[in-house]
């Protein structure tokens, strides 16, 4: 099988870039739990599903960190995916709409748009080639440098990208509170 020849180390970065994503989101929510509370408002979650999403949303996003740096890391590349196409869809969802209203991604307010539906579709992208099984090849102290260089690379292009997304959205920031 081809996949069975994917080597371990494009894998390892995939999974310890989104694990590095979802650890930070997890945080995000847990740091302010009323913004992600307003968030939760903002795309238009049920009031008697507010209490339950606010615990499980966070904590699904932790969870699938941990297992995909686990020999459970299919579980968590799953979870990771489930996660990602659940907020590009709601995001997708709120964009067709007209409505303008904020990503919920954590940091500076983003409106959400169809780049950051996008972005998570590639992400979700990488949680696919996440899941992949890897060759045989075993990991040495060269190749976990590479990936610990990857996702300190990554995380600045990331920040990178949301800089230059959250400069192309000023315009619109005049409409931000519509939703």
């Amino acid at each position: 099988m081809y996949a069975e020849l994917i080597d371990p180390l494009p894998l390892w970065i995939a999974r310890a870039c989104l694990a590095t994503l979802l650890a930070h989101a997890a945080l995000a929510k847990w740091s302010d739990v009323s913004q992600f509370e307003q968030h939760l408002a903002a795309y238009r979650v049920r009031p008697g599903l507010m209490p339950l999403l606010r615990v499980a949303l966070p904590a699904a996003e932790a969870a699938a960190a941990m297992l995909l740096l686990t020999p459970w890391r299919t579980a968590g590349a799953a979870l990771a995916g489930s996660l990602l196409l659940a907020y590009g869809a709601a995001m997708a969802w709120h964009v067709a709409q007209g409505r303008v209203l904020d990503c919920g991604c954590g940091g500076e307010p983003m409106p959400a748009s169809w780049a950051l539906v996008l972005r998570n579709a590639v992400l979700l992208g990488i949680a696919v080639l996440a899941a992949a099984p890897a060759s045989a090849r075993a990991m040495g102290l060269a190749d976990f440098m590479v990936v610990v260089a990857s996702v300190l690379l990554a995380t600045l292009l990331y920040a990178a990208l949301h800089q230059v997304l959250r400069h192309v959205a000023r315009p619109a920031a005049a409409g931000w509170r519509r939703s």
